[in-house]
């Protein structure tokens, strides 16, 4: 997280617990933490911990990845996955090669023990 993303989220958790007990050393330290974490996370755990709690929250309950926003990226990554194996499915043939080849299969047999022998010489 930016260092000003850091404070503007520092300073709304201050405002929104006014009994919190903050000193510069206090601060300092939640905006190290802030700025080595996930911006997206931190703003929706600070924003679910204002609506349910009445007590401040400590940095590793704003801190850790959002529940909510890994579920919604795994989301993301199978939807992708899924849609790619369509993709590769709907591109590759499926039909076996001697009928793509248009022959028996016997003989598509032969013709590749053939090959096969051929190049082994």
């Amino acid at each position: 997280m930016e260092k000003q993303d850091a404070l503007k989220l520092f300073k709304k958790l201050a405002s929104s617990y006014p009994s919190w007990k903050v000193d510069r050393d206090i601060a300092e330290n939640w905006l190290e933490e802030l700025q080595e974490a996930e911006s997206e996370s931190c703003w929706a755990n600070a924003k679910e911990h204002i609506r349910e709690s009445k007590f401040a929250p400590s940095i590793a309950e704003i801190v850790k990845p959002n529940a909510r926003i890994v579920a919604d990226r795994e989301i993301q990554r199978t939807r992708q996955m899924l849609d790619e194996q369509d993709r590769l499915k709907n591109s590759v043939p499926t039909d076996p090669p001697w009928k793509r080849e248009g022959i028996s299969k016997e003989e598509w047999m032969r013709n590749t023990i053939a090959q096969h022998k051929a190049n082994k010489s």
